[in-house]
């Protein structure tokens, strides 16, 4: 709403309430404990869960976070947990700090710190939420970079409406 124009680059301060945000991404256990205590189903279920088989995710994927959620889905968690999805500008902001840095541990890349790329036709499934800490954000947060595309609340203004996704895959 500051701009007369959409611009890739912004140069505008803003002033962020405080907010809490979760430590890491929403697993697969724990969106199956909301599915099974809401007996979650969504009005539109094209690649619902693709990667689960019969109302459950792969063996050994507990600890992993939950994807092929659409924002819907995503909202409808946030709400059974008491919670709301984070503004892009709070997502943002819990990933890289105030101090202007590029990544949420520094300024240099470290493929060290973030699940390895995947190039090929077969994906994998994304690593445990936990499993990169040297990666986490000032505060702590993990998970941010390099596994999974991450909901954000939704953009809306008088001309447009769109889900905006944060952090990235390792695709």
């Amino acid at each position: 709403p500051w701009e007369d124009s959409p611009r890739r680059h912004h140069l505008h301060r803003m002033h962020i309430d405080s907010f809490w945000i979760d430590r890491y991404p929403v697993t697969n256990a724990e969106f199956k404990k909301f599915m099974d205590a809401a007996h979650y189903r969504p009005k539109d279920d094209l690649n619902f869960l693709r990667d689960w088989q019969n109302g459950t995710f792969p063996a050994g994927w507990a600890g992993k976070p939950v994807t092929w959620v659409s924002l819907e889905d995503a909202r409808a968690y946030a709400a059974w947990a008491g919670k709301r999805l984070p503004h892009e500008w709070e997502w943002q902001y819990a990933a890289q700090g105030s101090d202007g840095r590029l990544y949420p541990w520094g300024d240099n890349w470290d493929a060290a710190v973030v699940p390895t790329p995947t190039r090929g036709r077969e994906l994998r499934g994304p690593d445990g939420v936990a499993a990169h800490p040297k990666a986490a954000s000032p505060f702590g947060i993990e998970d941010l970079v390099g596994n999974v595309w991450q909901w954000t609340d939704e953009f809306i203004d008088e001309h447009t409406r769109a889900g905006i996704v944060r952090g990235g895959s390792y695709y």
